[in-house]
């Protein structure tokens, strides 16, 4: 008791001065508008930036399933796409294969498959330009398969591992895809040469064909890698070459490599079928 006493008579008139003041600043922010508006001025200034923060973790791992969710979508898009199927007039078919859908007469058996992966390294300013993904053969990646973006063409596979995977991205000169300028549907080979990570060239297209700025280019379909229809770029210049006969013919390629972050490989199932046939004819 005496403790007590002590201290209310040490600290007294400090007690009193902080409940006074306290009263006063209650009285103060209740009765006056200017000194309200302050008060919560300070305090939202205080809090604000914790506030933004903590939205911004919120908002992070929002846009993190927003966007996993739309990766599925496109997934299941490019799965349904009619350029992913042969079509065989035989209904018996349907009874053999695996992942067919029949119409009438018409059976529909599916010819490419996808996976999805997310770009762990990538260049844009090198002579060889390369890309590395969070994926290798255990999740079922092979060699030479097709990679693609949301928007079109990325790349061929070069290397696997176990867990990861490289990826020779049209930005290499050694990558050269097959490819078609539409509306004119006329064959050509899409090249990169000038280093930059936006353009490329299309090139074989004869100069006495018509190509228009804006015109299409799509991949052929001509080989086992890549399925028909795949957008790779737009025609933004064209000219006569000198030295030969053909056109040279600049591409916007529609991927953007500096902003890459998830891909889509393209699994051939018939891609074992065609390499066998194909070593037939080498060896003739």
């Amino acid at each position: 008791m005496n403790t007590l006493r002590d201290f209310l008579n040490k600290y007294f008139h400090i007690i009193i001065f902080v409940t006074l003041l306290v009263t006063s600043i209650v009285f103060i922010y209740n009765s006056m508008n200017y000194q309200r508006f302050v008060l919560k001025s300070t305090t939202h200034f205080l809090t604000d930036p914790v506030n933004k923060s903590w939205s911004k973790v919120l908002r992070h791992f929002s846009y993190a399933e927003e966007n996993e969710f739309l990766i599925q979508q496109n997934l299941q898009l490019l799965r349904e796409k009619d350029n992913m199927f042969i079509f065989k007039e035989d209904s018996l078919y349907s009874k053999y294969v695996k992942d067919t859908n029949q119409y009438g007469n018409l059976v529909v058996k599916r010819m490419y498959d996808y996976l999805t992966a997310h770009v762990i390294y990538n260049t844009t300013n090198k002579k060889h330009n390369y890309i590395i993904i969070d994926k290798g053969y255990k999740d079922g990646i092979t060699n030479d398969m097709a990679v693609l973006s949301a928007q079109g063409v990325v790349g061929v596979v070069n290397e696997v591992s176990e867990n990861v995977t490289s990826i020779i991205p049209l930005l290499n000169p050694n990558a050269r895809i097959s490819a078609k300028i539409m509306p004119i549907n006329q064959i050509g080979t899409v090249v990169w040469e000038d280093n930059d990570p936006e353009m490329g060239y299309l090139v074989d297209i004869p100069q006495h064909l018509t190509v228009n700025i804006g015109d299409s280019i799509f991949t052929s379909g001509y080989s086992n890698v890549f399925p028909a229809q795949i957008l790779i770029g737009t025609v933004v210049e064209k000219y006569d070459n000198a030295k030969n006969t053909f056109l040279t013919i600049k591409v916007k390629f529609a991927t953007n490599f500096n902003h890459l972050n998830t891909v889509y490989l393209v699994k051939n199932l018939y891609k074992n079928e065609v390499d066998s046939l194909k070593k037939n004819f080498k060896n003739e």
